[in-house]
C-alpha cells in the first residue's frame, strides 16, 4: 500500500498552479469581452422555439431583430458547421447533428444531476464532507453540481468552478478511466500543464497504479493546501461521457485509516449503485 505524501499544513488553503481554479464568470460583466459575431450566432440558434421544425431566414430576422442579410450569412456559416440542416426544397433550416447533440447531453446531464441530486447530498450530509460532480472540458474538470457537508473547507467550490486535471483527485480519476489510446490522446493535450513530460507521465502512473490497487483516485494536497480529495469514475454504458464523483475535506480529517478503511470503499460501493441504478 502506497504511503500518502506528507505535507506541512499551511494556516489556510492556498490554490496551486495560480489561476488554475478559474472562475467562468471572470470579466462576465465586460461588455468588452463579447464577440459580436458569436453572439448573434447564438441568437439565430436561440430564436427557435418548442414546436418549431424549421425556420426560414425571415421567420429568423422577425425573431432576433437582426438583418435578414446578417442572418443570411449566418444561417450559411451554421448550416456549413453542421448546427442547422438547411432544405433545398423549402428553402428551410431545422437544427442540424451538432445542435442536436448538444441539446442530448444537455438533457442526459440534467437527468443524471436531478436524479443523483438526493444520493449525493445524503452522502454529504453523512460524511460531513464536500461531494462534486465534475466532467471533463478541454484542459480542465468542470464542476456541474456540488453538495456541501459540515466540515469547514478552506475552497469553496460550485457549478461552474474549473479546476487541473493533473493535480487534483478528479483530474485523475477521469484519467484512470481513459483506455490506453484515450490516454495518450488526453496527455497531448494536456502537455502544456507539464513542468516535465516525463515526471508528469510517471506522475499519472503513479495516480493510475494507485487507481487499479484501490479503486479510487487521492489528492492530499497536491493543488489545494489542507485540503484532501478522494474521487471516482462513472459511466453511461455507451462511455459517451466520463463523469466523477469527488469527496474532499479538511487534510486533517482525512487520515490514512479514514480514506482507506471506510470513506474509499463506501464511495466505490456509492459509485456503484449509481451505475447500477435504473435511474441512471
Amino acid at each position: 500500500m502506497s504511503k500518502l505524501p506528507e505535507k506541512k499544513r499551511a494556516p489556510r488553503a492556498k490554490v496551486r498552479q495560480g489561476g488554475a481554479g478559474a472562475d467562468l464568470s471572470e470579466d462576465a460583466g465586460d461588455e468588452s469581452q463579447i464577440i459580436g459575431a458569436l453572439a448573434r450566432g447564438l441568437q439565430v440558434l436561440g430564436a427557435f422555439h418548442l414546436g418549431d421544425s424549421q425556420l426560414g431566414n425571415h421567420e429568423f430576422a422577425q425573431r432576433t431583430g437582426l438583418p435578414k442579410a446578417t442572418v443570411s450569412r449566418i444561417t450559411f456559416t451554421l448550416a456549413k458547421g453542421g448546427f442547422l440542416s438547411f432544405d433545398p426544397r423549402q428553402r428551410m433550416y431545422h437544427l442540424g447533428p451538432k445542435a442536436v447533440n448538444l441539446g442530448f447531453i444537455a438533457r442526459a446531464d440534467a437527468d443524471i444531476r436531478g436524479n443523483l441530486r438526493p444520493m449525493m447530498q445524503q452522502f454529504a450530509n453523512e460524511t460531513g464532507l464536500n461531494v462534486g460532480l465534475g466532467v471533463r472540458d478541454k484542459d480542465s474538470m468542470l464542476y456541474i453540481d456540488t453538495w456541501e457537508g459540515t466540515a469547514l473547507v478552506g475552497l469553496k467550490v460550485y457549478p461552474g468552478f474549473r479546476i487541473p486535471i493533473l493535480t487534483t483527485a478528479m483530474g485523475r480519476a477521469y484519467l484512470a478511466a481513459l483506455t490506453p489510446g484515450e490516454l495518450q490522446i488526453q496527455l497531448g493535450e494536456l502537455a502544456r500543464q507539464m513542468i516535465n513530460d516525463d515526471q508528469s507521465r510517471a506522475m499519472v502512473d503513479a495516480q493510475n497504479e494507485h487507481f487499479q490497487r484501490h479503486g479510487f483516485a487521492i489528492s492530499m494536497g497536491d493543488w489545494v493546501d489542507d485540503i484532501g480529495t478522494i474521487a471516482v469514475p462513472f459511466s453511461r454504458p455507451d462511455r459517451r461521457q466520463i463523469y466523477v464523483i469527488s469527496v474532499g475535506g479538511p487534510i486533517y480529517r482525512m487520515t490514512r485509516s479514514f480514506i482507506y478503511d471506510e470513506l474509499g470503499p463506501r464511495l466505490i460501493a456509492f459509485r456503484n449503485s449509481v451505475e447500477s441504478s435504473a435511474r441512471f
